[in-house]
């Protein structure tokens, strides 16, 4: 077709081919309306679901807003540093000053960025054995409190978030922040897996608890009609398009944007073997990697079944006692659909193809 390609491989991007879940609006809602008691969210979903697409919406709607300070950090950065560098910059922090900030066994002296208010304060002081000062949290926590008494509301994104002691040191930090009544926000992104890794940390019962919301496949009435309204086919053909994404947002797109770039020669079968290649180099291979052995083989026997039959699934396991187990697991990371009773299917398309070809 002539034109630009309307489709994105892009993480966090959707462009004109977007469909809305409804999942950033929601979020949205309850972080700008003043009777909401809402202020962390968890989005998880399987690799390719969309969930980076509606963490950017939020953070670029709130971006926008002239009452919100937005950001996001990366998950596997120095996290908390990272924001008091940030914050740093805005114009209501006007004056700055440096103060000693070190925790060591032996006598030492260095500087570190504390925030001063209206004054300038100068300090300088050696520390000594067993001497421990603590100044980011105190640091940021008067940050966040100016850009509060500025009328502003603060937010902090991670996307694909996953545990380590930097990331749990911030949520640490905001939980207690959140405590004081400040008006702090959170959102992130991740895999069911990696947001549970947080549940072991005692002081995070706050975001164990925060509200989660799970990307699912997207509407197939939806996909049918982006694909009728980019592609410029008739109702049946995008059906027939649309039914083989099983609605699962990164093979929309990927499927969409060959089918715009095909050769007028080129039928959708035409477009099969790049679609596997796309799919299973950009997402089945990590998603792959990451089960047990255990999750691997429950997998391969759901494929061969075809059907899916709960049944001859355990027939085809070394071990069928072990079902349940594997079962829950799968469907706690997006892979699995349990839904219907009796039944164990697997989420994403053509991922039986995968597992017949690379899942040895």
């Amino acid at each position: 077709m002539n034109g630009t390609d309307p489709f994105t491989r892009t993480p966090g991007i959707a462009g004109k081919a977007y469909i809305d879940n409804g999942i950033a609006d929601e979020i949205i809602k309850n972080f700008t309306d003043e009777d909401s008691s809402k202020y962390v969210y968890k989005i998880t979903g399987p690799r390719g679901a969309g969930k980076s697409v509606e963490y950017g919406k939020i953070i670029r709607t709130l971006k926008a807003e002239n009452n919100w300070l937005v950001y996001p950090l990366s998950a596997s950065g120095e996290a908390v540093s990272t924001l008091i560098s940030k914050i740093s910059m805005e114009s209501f922090i006007d004056s700055k000053s440096t103060t000693t900030a070190l925790s060591s066994t032996t006598s030492v002296e260095g500087n570190a960025l504390v925030l001063t208010g209206g004054e300038s304060i100068n300090v300088s002081k050696t520390t000594t054995d067993n001497e421990h000062f603590y100044l980011e949290e105190a640091t940021l926590t008067k940050m966040i409190e100016q850009a509060n008494k500025k009328k502003y509301k603060v937010l902090i994104g991670v996307d694909d978030i996953s545990k380590t002691k930097d990331m749990v040191n911030l949520l640490s930090m905001f939980g207690s922040m959140l405590l004081e009544g400040l008006q702090i926000y959170l959102v992130v992104t991740g895999l069911s897996e990696n947001i549970e890794d947080f549940s072991s940390e005692k002081n995070l019962t706050f975001f164990k608890r925060a509200d989660e919301r799970e990307i699912k496949a997207l509407n197939r009435f939806d996909i049918t009609y982006m694909y009728e309204k980019l592609l410029g086919v008739d109702s049946e053909e995008a059906k027939k398009i649309g039914s083989m994404t099983g609605g699962y947002a990164y093979a929309y797109q990927v499927l969409g944007s060959l089918y715009y770039t095909k050769k007028s020669n080129e039928s959708l079968e035409d477009l099969i073997p790049a679609f596997e290649r796309i799919l299973f180099k950009d997402s089945y291979d990590l998603i792959w990697k990451t089960l047990t052995n255990g999750e691997k083989e429950l997998v391969r026997c759901i494929c061969t079944t075809k059907d899916g039959r709960a049944e001859s699934i355990k027939a085809l396991m070394n071990n069928p006692s072990t079902y349940p187990v594997y079962r829950n697991r799968l469907i706690n990371k997006h892979l699995a659909d349990g839904d219907t009773r009796g039944y164990l299917k697997i989420r994403l398309p053509r991922f039986d193809r995968y597992v017949e070809l690379w899942g040895d």
